[in-house]
């Protein structure tokens, strides 16, 4: 896999969610129960979202994006860490 796709492919937990969006996990299920917030679920029964799906939700809630794990896609975009 070229080093850009993996970049792409970052899977972030429920927890990640949560933190990034300074809301308790439990609210994050709920967003992915409901459908607002694409999500998979592995074999253990723990939810994984895809770094795109998250942005996409970011973007549809008019939540900011920036800091981890948009960090390095923001410094290409406008030079801004």
């Amino acid at each position: 896999m070229p080093r850009n796709d993996y970049k792409e492919k970052i899977r972030l937990t429920s927890r990640d969610i949560a933190a990034y969006c300074q809301v308790s996990k439990s609210t994050v299920l709920e967003w992915i129960k409901s459908g607002r917030l694409k999500a998979f679920r592995l074999p253990s029964g723990h939810y994984r979202i895809d770094k795109k799906d998250f942005r996409e939700f970011l973007e549809q809630w008019n939540i900011p994006v920036k800091g981890w794990p948009f960090e390095r896609e923001n410094r290409k975009e406008g030079g801004k860490k």
